[in-house]
C-alpha cells in the first residue's frame, strides 16, 4: 500500500491511498462466496459460476468491496501515518477494478492533541451512582479541556438536523461537549488498544432492526446512506471504553 498526506489550509488532511489488487483480492473473493450461497434459477446453491455472479451482482459488489476496503485500508493507512481522524473522513475519488490497483482519497479533520488525567486512577462521586457511565462522562469533560474545531461541532449539528446553530447557543455547547467527550474516549482507546469490529456494528443493527420491526439490511443501507453507521461505531467505541474505565474503577476496590 502506498499513501500520500497533504495539509490543507482549513485544518484538514487530504490522504490519497494506492493499493495492489493482490491485497485486495481476497475480499474481493470474500464477498464472491457471499453471492454463491445465494438462490438463482437454474443453479444449485453453491454452483453458480463466477462470471454469472459478477454479472448479476456487479453493482453490489462494486458497493461491498469500495465500503470495505476503504474503511479498512484507510485505518491501515492512518495508523501507518501516526495520525487518527477526530471525526468521519470524506472519502471520494473511488476506483477501482478487477485485476487493478484500488485508489481513492479521503479528507479528514486530524484528532487534536491534547493531554489526558491519570485516568486509571478516576473515582466517582458516592458509592452507587444511578448512572455511572454518565458520571464518568462528566467527570473526564471536567478533566480534560481543549478548543474544539468549529467544522466538527457543524457537523455533529448537521447530523441532528440543526445547521443553523450558532456558537453561543445552548445547542452548540452541547455540541461541542459531545464532540470533546468522543475526542477524549477516542484518545482512551487508541491509548489501551480498544476497537470496535465491523462485527459488532452489524450486531447492534440486528438489535435495533428486530426493536424496530424492521429488517436488518434495510436499517444498514439507511444508516450506510447518512452516514449513521460511523456514528454507531463511534457510540459502540463510547460504550466500549467508559466500561473499560468503569471495570477497572471496580477492580481497584476489591
Amino acid at each position: 500500500m502506498k499513501w500520500e498526506m497533504v495539509s490543507l489550509q482549513d485544518g484538514n488532511q487530504l490522504l490519497s491511498v494506492e493499493v495492489p489488487w493482490e491485497e485486495i483480492a481476497p475480499d474481493y473473493d470474500d464477498i464472491l462466496d457471499g453471492y454463491a450461497r445465494l438462490k438463482m434459477p437454474g443453479f444449485r446453491p453453491g454452483k453458480v459460476p463466477r462470471q454469472v455472479m459478477e454479472s448479476r451482482f456487479r453493482r453490489e459488489i462494486a458497493d461491498q468491496m469500495s465500503r470495505l476496503c476503504v474503511q479498512r485500508l484507510g485505518r491501515q493507512a492512518l495508523a501507518q501515518a501516526g495520525t487518527e481522524a477526530a471525526g468521519q473522513a470524506e472519502v471520494a475519488a473511488v476506483a477501482w477494478e478487477k485485476g487493478h490497483p484500488l485508489r481513492f482519497s479521503a479528507r479528514f479533520f486530524p484528532l487534536p492533541e491534547f493531554e489526558l488525567p491519570n485516568y486509571r486512577a478516576l473515582r466517582l462521586v458516592g458509592e452507587a451512582a444511578e448512572d455511572p457511565q454518565g458520571e464518568m462522562s462528566l467527570r473526564l469533560l471536567e478533566l480534560v479541556r481543549f478548543q474544539i474545531p468549529d467544522e466538527l461541532v457543524g457537523a455533529e449539528l448537521a447530523f441532528d438536523g440543526l445547521s443553523e446553530c450558532q456558537p453561543e447557543s445552548a445547542a452548540w455547547q452541547a455540541a461541542a461537549r459531545r464532540v470533546r467527550l468522543m475526542l477524549i474516549l477516542k484518545r482512551i482507546a487508541r491509548n489501551e488498544g480498544i476497537e470496535v469490529e465491523e462485527s459488532d456494528v452489524n450486531r447492534r443493527i440486528e438489535e435495533k432492526a428486530a426493536e424496530f420491526g424492521t429488517r436488518a439490511d434495510a436499517l444498514r443501507a439507511e444508516l450506510e446512506r447518512g452516514g449513521g453507521r460511523q456514528r454507531l461505531k463511534d457510540l459502540l467505541l463510547a460504550e466500549g471504553v467508559l466500561e473499560y474505565l468503569l471495570e477497572n474503577l471496580q477492580g481497584q476496590g476489591d
